[in-house]
């Protein structure tokens, strides 16, 4: 029996950690330390094998398995990227001693032609946010996904998923666990960015942004907005997870490792065995990534989106 379960979307979604961790958990690249709770689906009788998928390499999460029947494997898997505000003392500061100096020519021209050619205004909510304008920006979020991921073919794994996200990110704001920031053209939400936030780390989990705007770079000008707001509100790492963009190679100055945990019964031989071939197969399709088979030649996300039979634009996602 093998049950799987996801360390960063657990951590964000819930705040909790699975019994086979402590819950004191460490940034490493900043020393704070934050206390999620437990969760309560996976008692001390162990299933025979449990996948705890994508722990960062930058978090120290202390093992809890003091009682010697549950044995563990680790697995590197994915690459991961994140913007360490700790050296600099703004976001200005970070994109001149990161960047080039024609990238810094380029990215501060565009800035500059996008505010002079439109009227811009950047909203982030959070702590509070009008319920309408909630409702509207998840639904033009919506939209720009569907179009874009349909323009491009690919599977889109958010949208399958949105009334949930719907459900879940209004009282996260609320709370201050997460966070919306836009850019308006006048009344237009021309970019979006969705966040969660524990304890100095910010999550950035959908970035997405209106293609009539493609000429004015502004994947880089919200990553610079946020950060500059990360700054403002005493953040210190700005996390944007797996997944090779130019976006992320150009902004990111430190690259982690994603891990997965294989929990097992030591007891059971047949759960070690279990154990032993999934981390073999695990390190394979690695190899198979880094040899750029895997999201090279082999996309499985274009492969998906005629296997799955998504049909973006085909309904209102809040129709159930």
């Amino acid at each position: 029996m093998e049950k799987t379960s996801n360390f960063v979307l657990r951590l964000c979604f819930d705040n909790e950690i699975l019994p086979y961790y402590r819950n004191n958990i460490l940034n490493k690249l900043s020393a704070a330390t934050f206390n999620p709770e437990y969760a309560s689906e996976y008692p001390e009788a162990t299933p025979a094998t449990l996948v705890e998928y994508d722990i960062p390499s930058y978090l120290e999460v202390p093992l809890n398995l003091e009682s010697g029947t549950i044995k563990l494997k680790k697995v590197p898997q994915y690459k991961g990227y994140l913007v360490d505000l700790s050296p600099f003392v703004s976001a200005d500061e970070l994109v001149s001693k990161t960047f080039g100096r024609n990238s810094r020519k380029n990215f501060r021209a565009k800035y500059r032609k996008l505010e002079e050619a439109h009227k811009l205004a950047y909203a982030f909510y959070y702590g509070a946010i009008p319920k309408p304008e909630y409702d509207r920006l998840f639904d033009v979020c919506y939209r720009l996904m569907d179009d874009r991921f349909r323009e491009k073919k690919i599977f889109n794994r958010f949208l399958p998923e949105w009334k949930s996200y719907y459900e879940l990110f209004y009282p996260k704001i609320l709370n201050k666990e997460a966070s919306i920031f836009v850019i308006y053209d006048e009344q237009k939400p021309i970019t979006m960015t969705l966040n969660f936030h524990r304890a100095d780390i910010v999550f950035s989990f959908i970035q997405i942004y209106d293609t009539d705007y493609s000429r004015y770079s502004l994947g880089d000008i919200a990553m610079y907005k946020n950060l500059e707001w990360c700054y403002k509100n005493n953040f210190r790492a700005w996390d944007t997870s797996k997944g090779a963009t130019d976006n992320k190679e150009r902004w990111s100055n430190h690259v982690y490792t994603f891990n997965h945990h294989i929990f097992y019964n030591a007891q059971s031989s047949l759960a070690a065995l279990r154990a032993k071939l999934k981390a073999a197969v695990m390190l394979f399709k690695q190899w198979l990534r880094d040899k750029g088979i895997i999201g090279g030649f082999l996309q499985l996300d274009r492969i998906y989106y005629y296997t799955r039979r998504q049909k973006p634009g085909s309904g209102h996602w809040s129709d159930g």
